[in-house]
């Protein structure tokens, strides 16, 4: 499926970066080597069911913003 290449708000990897971000803000990392860890974690916890979700909504998000004409969604 194709779609602009800079387009991060469509770009799955972004919602699995959010899951990440999450852990992150939940743990609370006091040093560098504690948030790699969170990090690490949090990336290899991501379900492979997790990715073929986002994968298979491509076509339902970039229909809503054709849909919207470029204006914000709900994705």
């Amino acid at each position: 499926m194709c779609w602009p290449s800079q387009s991060p708000d469509l770009n799955p990897i972004e919602h699995l970066w959010n899951d990440v971000d999450k852990e992150i803000k939940m743990k609370k990392p006091s040093n560098v080597n504690n948030l790699y860890k969170i990090v690490e974690d949090a990336w290899n916890n991501i379900s492979i069911d997790r990715c073929i979700r986002l994968i298979d909504s491509m076509p339902r998000r970039c229909a809503e913003v054709i849909k919207k004409k470029g204006d914000p969604t709900k994705y």
